[in-house]
């Protein structure tokens, strides 16, 4: 408990008001000393005895790099009280608002909110007591997302033609009397022969769909976190099976938005390692660049975000 400006301004009072009853006589005491010293032990008993504020927080929900989020602080307290959040690190405060604030998600991570610092004053403003109350919240930033431009190098991965019949890829054969005309892979029929087509045939859904394993360098998860985001929504978003397995943990097979959300927010936490599972889609970031190998075909990632991809 200390004094506010407003009570150092009362105890300089009181300071001249003592020495003007030396001066001048009890009566100036009197008029001003004992108000004054009064007031101060009425704030200091009130702040004493007074229960402590409660701060409850709003929960945030999860996003993207770039993304704000509007912070939400109540006080629950028998007094003027004042309240003073912070902003952990992938946070960025953008503004304050009467009941709170905006942060903006500026890396990949978990970033934190508070704990919440209040600081309680007496009636009379003489008196300030400061503390820590209520917990702490984790804000989860996702990886940025790159959207992958259309490229032959998911040809078989991606149904692109959206037919509710087609699942998961699971291989390219040659063309069979009877074969839907639907599942010809132009791209690779037209490297043959005339007359002679490649087809696409796609694993039943119980047959899984398509597993990402993603590895990174010590120095290279973020980029590894972005490059396995940005396969398994495109994936995910042309309504394929896929699961994910990252250095920190895994995501078994699954599609829609339960999926997406649960990749995103592993890869939110993933560190750097190199898991030995094998999957169908291998993401390797280093320091130079990243590498994803479909069918032990290799590229660059920047290929796959590229036009001449």
């Amino acid at each position: 408990m200390r004094p506010t400006r407003r009570g150092y301004a009362t105890l300089a009072l009181v300071v001249v008001a003592l020495w003007a009853g030396l001066t001048a006589g009890p009566r100036s005491l009197n008029a001003v000393v004992v108000p004054a010293l009064v007031a101060v032990g009425y704030g200091w008993l009130s702040l004493r005895r007074r229960a402590p504020p409660t701060v409850t927080r709003s929960q945030p929900t999860p996003g993207f790099p770039g993304e704000t989020r509007d912070i939400t602080l109540r006080t629950d307290g028998a007094g003027p009280v004042t309240v003073t959040d912070s902003v952990g690190e992938r946070l960025a405060r953008r503004g304050d608002r009467p009941d709170g604030y905006s942060v903006e998600l500026t890396e990949r991570g978990v970033g934190r909110l508070g704990p919440a610092t209040t600081t309680e004053t007496d009636v009379f403003g003489l008196l300030s007591r400061t503390g820590e109350r209520g917990d702490s919240t984790d804000l989860l930033v996702y990886p940025a997302v790159e959207p992958l431009a259309p490229s032959r190098r998911f040809a078989g991965l991606v149904d692109e033609a959206g037919s509710p019949e087609r699942d998961a890829f699971a291989s390219l054969r040659e063309y069979v009397s009877g074969d839907p005309l639907r599942n010809v892979h132009w791209p690779s029929s037209a490297k043959r022969e005339p007359g002679e087509l490649v087809v696409t045939e796609y694993a039943a859904p119980d047959e899984g769909g398509i597993t990402i394993v993603a590895a990174s360098d010590a120095d290279s998860a973020d980029a590894m976190a972005t490059a396995a985001a940005s396969v398994a929504v495109h994936l995910l978003d042309r309504g394929l099976t896929v699961g994910l397995v990252a250095p920190n943990g895994r995501v078994p097979q699954r599609r829609g938005p339960t999926a997406r959300t649960d990749m995103l927010a592993l890869l939110a936490r993933a560190g750097p390692g190199r898991p030995a599972d094998e999957g169908d889609v291998r993401i390797d970031a280093a320091t130079e660049e990243t590498t994803i190998t479909i069918a032990e075909e290799s590229f660059t990632f920047t290929e796959l975000t590229g036009a001449n991809a």
